[in-house]
């Protein structure tokens, strides 16, 4: 029996050329709990940051937590303290409402 709230509801449409696999991205799987400190931390984020700024391929924060095994705000966080610029959201409709 599925629950009402499946989570194929909220998987938005990308086309999957455009979805890199986890194992693609040339990032450290990090064990659960593991805590990251010192070198091996910065290390990590300049991995990290350097996925994310990839000229060419649009990786998200989420595929990169998907492919350390860390999560969203820890990812977040380490973007941050690099000072890394963020993308914005992308939603349905901005280009077309930014350029009228």
């Amino acid at each position: 029996m599925t629950s009402p709230r499946t989570p194929t509801a909220a998987v938005t449409a990308r086309s999957p050329e455009t979805i890199p696999p986890p194992g693609r991205l040339d990032l450290p799987f990090i064990e659960t709990g593991k805590k990251l400190t010192g070198d091996a931390r910065a290390e990590f984020a300049k991995k990290v940051v350097a996925a994310y700024r990839t000229p060419g391929r649009t990786i998200t924060i989420r595929e990169i937590c998907e492919a350390t095994n860390r999560s969203y705000g820890a990812i977040h966080s380490l973007l941050s303290e690099a000072r890394a610029t963020k993308r914005g959201r992308r939603t349905a409709g901005t280009e077309e409402q930014a350029s009228s």
